[in-house]
């Protein structure tokens, strides 16, 4: 596999710090570290205008109220093909992420598209998610399907008591991916050091986890995204990357899936 250059490897999606927040998307290039914007009030407090009459397929209507009740902005897509979507519901794409509950309570997939220069992609009160999809027990799963080229990012909400942090992130442990070329994958607990377990396998042999090929804040730390705060840890072996960026930050994760691939998540 080509060796990546720096510009090209999928950068960790980092906790909103104070008053600013890290800018972490753009279409699977690293954003410079150092690139931060305000958080503006409207992201820091709800915008929540959702409404539950009408739920989209695989949305359980308790599921909805639940995310309507802490703030969130609206239900997903959950769009049923690919005719004018780089991301949907089904087995049909070039690129398939499964998600499987593994967990013993009812968890709410919400999975959302990074785009170029929004650095509140991830506020899940000021944007809309891609997908929102009810797992009530464990055994369930979905797959989900993505053109080559789609950045995005996901997190699960467990048992109807996850919440948004006060600028709006899912508090919980993130997923992040980029498809395409050199497409990448990985776990990221940068949000909440605490948060609820999964475990990532590529088709081709990568694993990333609470322990391996993960970003995690430095000891002692319960939530980061200031450079120097966190680290890529235990990203060795077959299809796996890890370097740093132009301005010192570890980069990389779990590949061995570039313009198509298939992606198991198991959620604990």
């Amino acid at each position: 596999m080509p060796v990546l250059t720096a510009a090209m490897r999928l950068p960790p999606l980092r906790a909103a710090t104070p008053q600013r927040r890290v800018s972490v998307a753009l279409e699977g290039v690293a954003a410079p570290a150092n690139s931060r914007h305000s958080v503006s009030q409207s992201v820091m407090a709800s915008q929540s205008r959702m409404t539950c009459k009408t739920l989209v397929p695989g949305l359980k209507l308790e599921d909805c109220q639940y995310m309507a009740s802490i703030g969130m902005l609206a239900q997903g897509e959950n769009a049923q093909s690919g005719n004018n979507r780089d991301i949907w519901i089904g087995m049909d794409g070039p690129n398939v992420l499964t998600f499987i509950s593994g967990a013993t309570v009812p968890i709410i997939l919400v999975l959302w598209y990074r785009a170029a220069h929004d650095d509140q992609a991830s506020f899940m009160n000021a944007r809309s998610p891609r997908i929102t999809y009810s797992l009530p027990t464990r055994g369930n799963a979905i797959a989900i399907s993505m053109d080559n080229g789609v950045p995005g990012a996901w997190a699960a909400l467990y048992n109807r008591s996850t919440s948004l942090t006060q600028y709006g992130q899912i508090d919980n442990t993130f997923g992040e991916f980029s498809t395409g070329t050199f497409a990448t994958i990985d776990v990221s607990r940068l949000v909440n050091m605490s948060g609820n377990p999964m475990t990532i396998k590529v088709s081709s042999g990568c694993v990333s986890d609470m322990e391996k090929c993960v970003y995690a804040c430095d000891k002692g730390i319960v939530s980061c995204g200031d450079p120097g705060t966190y680290a890529l840890l235990q990203c060795e072996g077959t299809n796996a990357v890890k370097s740093v960026d132009a301005d010192g930050n570890p980069t990389g994760g779990c590949q061995g899936w570039s313009n198509g691939g298939h992606v198991d998540i198991v959620m604990t």
